[in-house]
């Protein structure tokens, strides 16, 4: 099916398409290289909101793995069960409250692994309400420890995807808890380290006008964040 023919199916759910002019996701999937019959990981999928696309793109000969650990599918729970009730997407199967180090595939078996605006929550430990902090997850996740397990689970010619918010370069981990942002030159950093290669970054989703310091959920910047787009081989 042609990518332009996915965004417009009409089991597509309209609070899907209200997102589309801010996550441009027809330029995003013809990045990815996503095709008939390929096996994708949606890394974090929360609700499902791309693993639903990737399903309708590689097909009924194809695999779509929806991921969320704990942490994740605290937020995406009910969304995803909605998404996928009654077997609507019948070549998606679930991962629910896995980590990522745990993700039971065979090695060599993916051609795409997925994470969109997530590998900040890699480090999201706790968020703040009216002055105090709520735990959220005890500790940080290991990204190497879990990158290289994405590494191993990828065909030699297969390739990741990393989409995030970003954050002002040196905000550290910090920018994870308080702005749901992480600065792009650790997820480069971290990812050339368990040997993967960055082959190509995409522009769609940059905002210049974005000072980098806002919570992502602020009315005046939310949909309209700072977002970087990479592509890596293994």
């Amino acid at each position: 099916m042609e990518l332009k023919s996915i965004l417009q199916h009409p089991a597509r759910p309209d609070t899907d398409r209200l997102r589309d002019s801010d996550r441009k996701p027809l330029q995003v999937l013809k990045f990815t290289g996503v095709a008939e019959g390929q096996r994708v990981l949606d890394i974090y999928a929360g609700g499902g909101w791309y693993s639903e696309l990737l399903s309708r793109s590689v097909g009924e000969s194809g695999r779509v793995y929806a991921h969320n650990d704990s942490l994740t599918w605290r937020f995406g729970r009910k969304e995803m069960v909605e998404r996928t009730l009654d077997n609507r997407l019948p070549n998606l199967i679930r991962f629910d409250q896995v980590e990522i180090k745990d993700i039971p595939l065979s090695p060599a078996s993916l051609d795409i692994a997925f994470m969109a605006i997530n590998y900040h929550d890699l480090f999201f430990t706790h968020r703040s309400r009216n002055g105090k902090y709520e735990v959220m997850r005890e500790g940080i996740v290991d990204p190497i420890q879990a990158f290289l397990h994405i590494r191993d689970l990828l065909k030699p010619d297969g390739v990741l995807i990393v989409i995030d918010h970003a954050a002002r370069p040196g905000s550290g981990y910090q920018a994870a808890n308080d702005l749901h942002r992480i600065d792009p030159n650790i997820v480069k950093y971290q990812l050339d380290k368990v040997g993967f290669t960055l082959l190509e970054e995409a522009f769609y989703l940059r905002n210049p006008k974005d000072d980098l310091d806002a919570l992502v959920f602020d009315e005046e910047i939310r949909g309209k964040t700072d977002r970087f787009i990479y592509k890596f081989g293994r």
